[in-house]
């Protein structure tokens, strides 16, 4: 079984998922990037088992983190069923329009990190994991992250693109390195320094079945099989989701001493 940690399901959600289903992929995280995909991220974790609901603002719409976005993202937090602020960060490298062919001017640095730091609050504040867009951002994120003590943010960064020594600089702080086919070339020589137990995979796609090939890729680079990274990197994704698990332990212990 395989869990693809960064996916958007805003198209054909019921057919994307029978096809992971039948891939063998047991969960999928499913990413937004404003408040409208942060609702339907929320019902469709409420429909499927398969999702994971994440809520967020996407660093290149970070302008649109206000005091009403803020609220709107806390009331989805509030009512649970949500397991990552995904996805949030710092992008100096560019900014595409909705039509992902436009490039548009940067949102300023100022207004990126005042947004992320309001997001990484509210992940802390509720348990969330965090999903990191880091482009060039490395240090700026970091420094927010490290304003936050007890506890520590923790999650994964998504689609990582940086040095060996920004990933370990990650690795230090408990997150994992998320990676799919399209990066794998671009941070071969980094992935030298990282055991599969630091590692979990993604499509950043609509395609969650689409992990396998990412699984694939990562065997090849790493030269193991493709049941081993599908083992470890899923075991991986249980560990730091730990929190579900011992928020359901909890619940089905205090059912059965009431009863």
């Amino acid at each position: 079984m395989m869990v693809d940690v960064y996916a958007h399901l805003d198209r054909e959600p019921a057919d994307a998922l029978t096809r992971a289903g039948s891939a063998g992929v047991e969960m999928v995280l499913a990413a937004a990037t404003d408040p409208a995909s942060s609702r339907l991220n929320a019902g469709l974790a409420a429909t499927y088992g398969q999702v994971r609901a994440c809520i967020g603002i996407h660093p290149w719409r970070a302008h649109l983190f206000g005091p009403e976005t803020e609220e709107a993202l806390e009331e989805l937090a509030q009512a649970g069923g949500i397991t990552a602020v995904s996805e949030t960060g710092i992008d100096r490298v560019r900014r595409m329009a909705e039509d992902f062919r436009t490039e548009l001017p940067l949102v300023p640095l100022a207004v990126q990190i005042e947004a992320f730091r309001g997001q990484v609050r509210l992940a802390v504040h509720y348990g969330l994991i965090l999903v990191l867009h880091d482009r060039g951002s490395t240090q700026e994120i970091l420094r927010v992250i490290d304003e936050f003590k007890d506890p520590a943010p923790r999650g994964i960064v998504h689609g990582f693109s940086g040095t060996a020594d920004e990933a370990l600089q990650y690795r230090s702080r408990g997150f994992l390195i998320s990676v799919h086919k399209r990066n794998l070339p671009t941070i071969n020589p980094t992935l030298e320094v990282l055991t599969l137990d630091g590692l979990v995979l993604e499509t950043d796609s609509n395609d969650p079945a689409g992990v396998v090939q990412t699984a694939e890729a990562l065997a090849l680079v790493k030269g193991v099989t493709m049941d081993e990274v599908a083992e470890r990197t899923t075991a991986n994704v249980h560990r730091l989701l730990g929190g579900e698990v011992k928020t359901a332990f909890c619940l089905l212990a205090f059912l059965l001493f009431r009863y």
